[in-house]
């Protein structure tokens, strides 16, 4: 049999077409048939009130088709909607990369992180890395400050695997960022391990560095060096 050519190749369906067992979603035959009947009677000259009367369609429905010509664009704005899973994807996706390929392993890990998805969601997703038609996740959005300092003022081991990506995100697009969490973890662990009597080791390290608004935090510190010695010591 002839090798299909590039121009003949399938192309890859949209995210979000297949359910977990790798099937058309129905939601996606629906969406096909509706986008074919109303050409078909846009064709026939139809106008959109009468294509909504004979489909018993809502008629916003009916113009988004009518509008939209190639059903697959339709396809894209319906099945790439943000869902509960979009936070996990990162971190599903590089613990695939490392070899684990069970759905339910993963469907549990993500689970104990805060998803409050399906198990449904996860399969799908790692079956469609399986079947290359998924890849890796657009790398996401910088967080609003609000947010980072969230996850840099937080013990590591109470962040969720997707803020910790997306600290590391933050710390690799601001290299100066990256340095002042270094700095504020070092005087939390300070403050956890009541040692007051390091913090000059501490002060004389943001000195070193250039950190103005953190530098000005730990010059104010040395005012009342005794004092401030005496409440990172005590229980």
């Amino acid at each position: 049999m002839a090798r299909q050519s590039d121009e003949e190749a399938p192309v890859a369906p949209p995210d979000g077409t297949l359910d977990a067992r790798g099937r058309p979603r129905r939601i996606v035959g629906r969406i096909r048939e509706r986008h074919r009947r109303v050409h078909e009677l846009l064709a026939q000259g139809r106008s959109l009130r009468g294509i909504s009367r004979d489909l018993d369609l809502d008629y916003y429905s009916v113009r988004r088709c009518a509008q939209t010509p190639d059903v697959e664009t339709l396809l894209v704005k319906v099945t790439q909607r943000r869902t509960l899973l979009d936070d996990y994807k990162p971190y599903l996706y590089e613990r695939f990369t490392q070899g684990c390929r069970n759905a339910s392993q993963l469907f549990r890990e993500v689970r104990d992180q805060g998803y409050r998805g399906e198990r449904t969601g996860v399969n799908r997703y790692i079956r469609q890395l399986k079947q290359g038609i998924e890849t890796a996740p657009p790398t996401p959005a910088l967080p609003k400050p609000r947010r980072a300092l969230r996850w840099v003022m937080a013990h590591p081991d109470r962040l969720r695997p997707h803020e910790v990506l997306g600290l590391k995100a933050v710390r690799a697009a601001r290299p100066e960022l990256d340095k002042a969490v270094e700095h504020v973890r070092n005087f939390a662990v300070l403050m956890h391990e009541r040692r007051g009597q390091d913090i000059f080791d501490w002060i004389e390290q943001v000195h070193d560095g250039d950190l103005p608004s953190l530098q000005q935090f730990a010059r104010g510190l040395l005012h009342d060096q005794d004092a401030v010695v005496a409440s990172l010591s005590s229980a």
